[in-house]
């Protein structure tokens, strides 16, 4: 609270004293006695936010020491884990029956044809019966069985199907955030700009045109980013932008240049600071609209900044250069025109 420079008076229902105190969080003045009241008014909600604080922290920590929390989880997988096996097993020991009986029928045909030329060589020799061709007849025979010895593994292999699925892959699925909300404001005012709606909104306050600049609060020094607004124009023949600058770039409303130390687009199409990259080959996206609604990403890690228009669904994209722009950067929106406005709608950390 600080000290009310006018008499004002007390703007505490039916109270007719002179304020002397204003409090910046509500801008209500108030008397000695209202003061005090006031201010065990916001003790009182203080002890509620404090109360509500310690009864989550002391839920969150139940949820800690309890195994349950994931132990369902542990067994799903444990479960999977043991049937993928089982599968697998199963499947192993179809195969090594395969092969066995395989083998198995080849080594009896190749038994029998030795029985059977046994046979024949017992017969030729009690009856004194061959010649030159039945030996050769006989040697050819023993050759093929000896190679079909040799062809009843060797000519085996074991191959896998790619069309058939024997295990599932697992993976989690979870409707948790990928998104961490991050409460931009708009908070530094160059020129005549009015912020309002707990620094959600900024509108051209001047009574002529002429060059303003609003900044916003947060500092992006690493990760991803999406920040969500609207711009406003009151003539679609003159321009807004929104760009991001270094927080130690220092600004002068009247001799502060947008080219020179900030990066991001002019409401007319034109880039400031650099050359776009190669995303989309229509020219033209914001040129002479009104109103426009925009996705502004800031990427620290790689450099880059972009941007996603909601109604024309163009994108945009830019490479910073860290000498011009170092990090951490800030968001800043230039309004030129009598009541231009820009309104954040949400702006959150992508995980």
């Amino acid at each position: 609270m600080s000290l009310s420079s006018s008499k004002t008076p007390c703007t505490s229902n039916d109270c007719k004293n002179v304020g002397i105190l204003k409090c910046e969080g509500c801008s209500q003045t108030f008397c000695r006695t209202h003061v005090i009241e006031h201010r065990d008014f916001l003790s009182h909600q203080l002890d509620g936010v404090v109360l509500e604080h310690d009864t989550f922290q002391q839920i969150v920590m139940e949820q800690e020491n309890k195994e349950n929390n994931y132990h369902s989880l542990l067994k799903q997988i444990d479960k999977w884990e043991q049937d993928s096996i089982i599968k697998i097993q199963q499947t192993a020991n179809e195969v090594r029956q395969e092969i066995e009986t395989l083998i198995g029928s080849q080594k009896e045909n190749i038994s029998k044809e030795l029985h059977d030329l046994a046979k024949q060589l017992r017969k030729a020799r009690e009856d004194d019966d061959f010649i030159e061709t039945d030996l050769r007849i006989w040697t050819d025979i023993l050759e093929k069985l000896k190679h079909d010895v040799h062809k009843v593994s060797s000519s085996m292999t074991v191959n896998e199907d790619p069309t058939k699925l024997l295990v599932a892959k697992i993976f989690i699925s979870s409707n948790v955030s990928q998104y961490l909300e991050i409460h931009e404001r708009l908070e530094k005012p160059i020129g005549n700009v009015c912020i309002t709606e707990n620094g959600h909104l900024a509108h051209h306050l001047g009574l002529e045109r002429e060059r303003t600049f609003v900044i916003g609060k947060h500092e992006y020094s690493s990760g991803k980013y999406k920040i969500r607004f609207v711009m406003n124009k009151k003539n679609s023949k003159l321009v807004m932008s929104f760009n991001i600058i270094s927080k130690y770039t220092f600004m002068q409303q009247h001799e502060f240049e947008l080219s020179k130390s900030s990066y991001g687009w002019y409401s007319d199409d034109d880039t400031c600071g650099s050359v776009e990259l190669p995303l989309n080959k229509n020219k033209y996206d914001m040129e002479s609209e009104m109103t426009s609604e925009i996705e502004f990403s800031l990427d620290c890690d790689n450099q880059k900044i972009g941007y996603f228009n909601e109604r024309t669904k163009n994108r945009r994209e830019m490479k910073i250069n860290l000498t011009k722009c170092p990090l951490p950067w800030k968001l800043l929106f230039y309004l030129y025109d009598v009541e231009d406005s820009v309104q954040l709608l949400s702006s959150k950390q992508l995980l």
